[in-house]
């Protein structure tokens, strides 16, 4: 071709139409030259139709003509009308430009998006419609016309061609509901969530029930324009219930088919979807459950997951077998598994730990390379990292790459540092030491770093001022001694009684610890810790005599302690402070004084238990809320000679002093009862030589920072170890919230209602700190 024309442009340059059709003088026009060229100008978008021929080429020479509609060139995008949706949200989410030739397909999707988030919200779309204004340079104004309607409220939920339920049934079966009474039943209209109960929730429950042909056979709503009310008609197709009959496993190798065959017969009970309440066996003839059957394949696959078969199938089946006559049609129900190969942990590696060394992430793994490949373990591993407290919450899932040439798997665990150091001050303007009606100011400051160094390394030191005292304590503890598996604790305090001072005096304490911790062989999560204190107590009392007969504890003289202390400590928990699953036992044996020296000889015996179990999770990824059941049990007893030392008796009720009871004021329990003076004046007879508590909690686990639960508590304290009885317990029940905060840790508040006490009711009790 002699030359290239160019036809129909107003805004894009010729030459830039010859460049992006990419011909030039000179070409060979034939078939593909046109089709290429059309198709390279049409993916600029900016051309609305594009047309190629050839003129005057009589002698074989001639023009090669590039015909073009140029599209609109948007220059702004407005929406009027629309008032219940962000324009923005639809603008981004549709991809719309301004700036740049109108796209069509653009404004259609916005039109559609702007339906359904409307529709989201209940709320009627009239009308949509698009109109183009032109503004300066040739440019248009793109405008979208929205007409919204009345907010939909679903007054009546109706079902038609359903025998085998009831509409009320039904209904419950479903996530839309009618409006109601109570402001957590607006009745408003989600046509995303309805379609979802229509393609899902639906099927389900009646597939739970037999009826595996079930159909929607189609919706009707009829809005009254006026007042916004709906009522939805849902017309169903049921079909034929049918019934289990055989069942049966194939493929499997690596596990008996008695023992996969067990997770789809065995119907496991429950009340209130705790995990307990009984079990029973599928057998033929009973009704077929569709939802169970497709389960128990979910479950299986797991299972060879947790045993390394990482690309395990099981793909369940069934076959319709018409009944005999005069009865139901049965289902021939069949798991088909294919196991592949098993995979085994070649590496695991960290991402984005730039302050915490690999050794202390290292030490909270459950899985280690040589392993066979186990999902449980691995996301027991990932809640274990989260629960060190050095990294933001959630964490990314780990990273999980397969070589199905080797057979090996890499593991990548994904973590972002955050700020672990903090520094805490406030002050206070309250009355005198002991009663005084002299205002004084007290004010603390403290700093703690639970990760120094990056080592996992903790150090804190909190100094307090005023109401007569100063206070001042500083700790240090290092988990891996030189690098290795031992650990090591030192601390040195001058300190009173923390947060409440009894009204008839008070304690301090000056003094130091040392402990050390080693692993226990053939037991990765078992330690033993050996300790020493010395300390010495002073006892400051406000009464003005103290002679005589005097049963206030602040009345007794100083008195020097010297401690050796062992312990044995077991902990499985998969997060310290809101663990879904593990346990934790502890046993702690303490002599003070006899050939350690110092002003008494007693002996104190303290053990714990704890269990965790999940019992379900609110979604399928590891950072969904889970459900958790847990039990814990403490006790403890002192022999010896402890009239020096009072305060290493023990005292039962609240959250902060002693051993913790809800619904019961702080160490208002003592070995002759409930006693509300205990609270106010703590006197000899509130203490005992032996207690015992237990406590159920139901938890819900939000996030790896906020935690709700339901409890029950309850115990008692007794004059001596021979008294000892638990049929004897002091009863409370609450709820409770926790939340983990960047700089005072974990706050939490619990409402109790204590049932024994003489006039029961309820207590609410603040907590600060790892005081759960």
């Amino acid at each position: 071709m002699d030359t290239v024309d160019v036809r129909g442009t107003r805004r894009v340059t010729p030459e830039a139409v010859r460049t992006s059709a990419g011909v030039r003088t000179g070409s060979v026009v034939n078939a593909q030259l046109v089709q290429e060229a059309i198709r390279r100008l049409m993916a600029t978008g900016s051309f609305e139709t594009v047309q190629v021929y050839v003129r005057g080429a009589e002698q074989g020479r001639g023009a090669l003509v590039l015909d073009v509609t140029e599209r609109p060139f948007v220059a702004q995008v407005a929406f009027v009308g629309l008032r219940s949706v962000s324009p923005n949200t639809v603008r981004d989410s549709a991809g719309l430009k301004e700036n740049a030739p109108l796209d069509p397909q653009r404004v259609a999707a916005a039109q559609a998006l702007t339906r359904n988030l409307l529709a989201k919200k209940g709320i009627q779309l009239l009308g949509i419609d698009t109109t183009l204004t032109p503004v300066e340079n040739g440019a248009v104004r793109l405008t979208f016309n929205v007409r919204e309607g009345n907010r939909l409220t679903v007054a009546d939920i109706d079902f038609t061609g359903n025998q085998a339920f009831t509409d009320e049934q039904l209904q419950g079966a479903i996530s839309l509901k009618e409006e109601g009474f109570w402001w957590f039943r607006s009745g408003r209209y989600d046509r995303e969530a309805f379609d979802e109960d229509l393609r899902t929730n639906l099927p389900s429950f009646y597939g739970s029930h037999g009826y595996i042909d079930f159909a929607v056979v189609g919706d009707t709503l009829v809005v009254d324009p006026e007042t916004g009310k709906a009522r939805l008609v849902v017309e169903v197709s049921e079909g034929a219930q049918y019934r289990l009959g055989e069942f049966n496993v194939q493929g499997n190798s690596r596990f008996p088919s008695e023992v996969l065959a067990d997770v789809f017969t065995t119907q496991r009970r429950s009340v209130l979807g705790l995990p307990f309440g009984g079990t029973s066996e599928r057998e033929q003839g009973e009704v077929f459950d569709q939802q169970a059957f497709n389960r128990a394949a979910t479950d299986i696959e797991q299972q060879y997951r947790n045993e390394g078969y990482l690309f395990a199938q099981v793909i369940p089946s069934i076959q319709r077998v018409p009944g005999a006559e005069g009865q139901p049609p049965r289902v021939n129900a069949t798991l088909a598994v294919s196991e592949q190969q098993p995979f085994y942990i070649r590496n695991v590696s960290f991402r984005g730990n730039s302050t915490t060394h690999e050794n202390v992430i290292r030490e909270r793994l459950w899985i280690v390379p040589g392993d066979v490949y186990n999902e449980a373990r691995v996301i027991q591993s990932y809640q274990a990292i989260s629960g060190l407290g050095f990294f933001e919450v959630p964490m990314p899932l780990p990273d999980i790459r397969p070589d199905p040439a080797t057979g090996q798997v890499d593991i990548t665990f994904n973590v972002k540092e955050k700020q672990t150091g903090s520094v805490n001050f406030g002050t206070v303007f309250g009355g005198g030491p002991y009663g005084s009606t002299r205002g004084r100011f007290a004010g603390f400051l403290g700093y703690q770093q639970p990760n120094l160094f990056g080592q996992g390394k903790s150090a804190s030191l909190r100094a307090e001022y005023g109401y007569g005292r100063s206070t001042i304590e500083a700790s240090y503890s290092d988990p891996s001694i030189a690098g290795g598996r031992n650990s090591g604790a030192v601390s040195v305090f001058r300190r009173g009684d923390r947060y409440v001072r009894f009204g008839n005096g008070r304690r301090l304490q000056t003094g130091a610890s040392l402990q050390f911790g080693f692993p226990m062989p053939g037991s990765l999560r078992t330690r033993a810790f050996l300790g020493y204190s010395l300390s010495r107590t002073e006892y400051l009392s406000s009464e003005e005599n103290c002679e005589g007969a005097s049963t206030s504890l602040f009345c007794l003289p100083d008195a020097t302690a010297s401690t050796l202390s062992l312990s044995l400590t077991r902990d499985t928990k998969n997060h310290p402070l809101f663990p879904t699953s593990g346990t934790r036992q502890s046993v702690t044996v303490e002599q003070t004084g006899g050939p350690l020296g110092g002003n008494g000889i007693y002996h104190k015996l303290l053990a714990q238990a704890e269990w965790w179990v999940p019992t379900g999770r609110l979604g399928s990824s590891p950072r969904a809320p889970t459900m958790a059941l847990g039990l814990s049990a403490r006790t403890g007893s002192i022999w010896g000679d402890v009239n020096r030392f009072p305060f290493e008796r023990f005292y039962v009720g609240g959250v902060m002093f002693g051993q913790p009871l809800r619904g019961y004021q702080e160490s208002s329990i003592g070995p002759r009862g409930y006693s509300a003076q205990c609270n106010q004046s703590l006197q000899l007879e509130c203490l005992g030589d032996a207690f015992f508590t237990v406590s159920g909690e139901y938890a819900l686990r939000l996030t790896d920072a906020l935690s709700v639960s339901a409890f029950g508590d309850a115990g008692n304290v007794f004059g001596s170890v021979g008294e000892f009885n638990t049929t004897r317990l002091y009863r409370g029940a609450g709820v409770g919230a926790t939340l983990v905060t960047p700089f005072l840790g974990a706050i939490g508040i619990d409402a109790a209602y204590g049932f024994d006490r003489p006039d029961p009711g309820w207590e609410i009790h603040f907590k600060l700190g790892n005081q759960f």
